[in-house]
């Protein structure tokens, strides 16, 4: 059996594969979450309206979907699309059944993406009917002093999030310091946590092991994400 701590550490996304070896891209787990659930495809005006459901299920070569009833005579475009995933700074693309990219959607605000395809002259909106009008959380209001625990009430470590840059982060990177406080709990320890950052509505902690992201609860607590069998909280001590 693993060691506690060596199970906590593999909650984080590993940074690389053998040395030497480059490991190739991977979309974000926690961004691939965010976009799973119910959705809706509309042109600019509204006029043309269609649901869409994001499957986390793994189809050729991206996830499953499914579309609404009339939503290819309203928008013939999306025909041969059968499978979607989420590109490296988090789009949304749809894959036709050549397991071509033929839409990428760019989140505009959050939760709402658009998609303007070379040869078409239409414009295509993606709205999450779960993240549109939420308002992202901001450095300020997440800066201070964090106890990272167990849902169960069982505290593993003080972590407090700062204002300044991380070392070695650059002016625009929006990297910065965290200090994880003496006394914690070998498995937290291990983790060798050095920056957060915010990526949308996620908090996203680096370390040596790789990062662990956390979403926001309505009671202000924050969750791992992707949720799985060994669940951490982040809440204010």
């Amino acid at each position: 059996m693993l060691p506690a701590f060596a199970l906590l550490v593999v909650l984080m996304a590993a940074p690389g594969t053998a040395r030497g070896q480059a490991p190739p891209a991977q979309p974000d787990a926690a961004l691939t979450e965010r976009a799973v659930g119910a959705w809706e495809l509309s042109n600019p005006a509204g006029s043309r309206k269609c649901a869409v459901t994001l499957k986390p299920e793994r189809a050729g070569a991206g996830r499953a979907l499914t579309f609404g009833e009339g939503c290819v005579a309203a928008f013939p475009a999306i025909a041969a699309i059968v499978a979607w995933s989420v590109g490296p700074a988090g789009s949304i693309r749809w894959i036709d059944r050549g397991g071509q990219a033929a839409f990428d959607f760019e989140e505009t605000e959050v939760g709402i993406f658009e998609s303007l395809r070379q040869g078409d002259p239409s414009v295509y909106f993606l709205t999450s009917l779960a993240l549109a009008g939420k308002t992202l959380p901001t450095a300020d209001e997440l800066a201070g002093a964090w106890t990272l625990g167990q849902p169960s009430g069982r505290s593993l470590c003080g972590l407090l999030l700062k204002q300044e840059l991380a070392a070695g982060a650059g002016a625009l990177e929006q990297r910065f310091a965290v200090e994880v406080a003496a006394g914690c709990e070998r498995s937290v320890a291990a983790l060798g946590l050095s920056h957060w950052r915010l990526e949308r509505e996620l908090l996203v902690f680096g370390g040596r092991a790789g990062t662990l992201s956390f979403k926001r609860e309505e009671d202000g607590r924050w969750t791992k994400t992707p949720a799985d069998n060994r669940p951490l909280l982040l809440s204010r001590p």
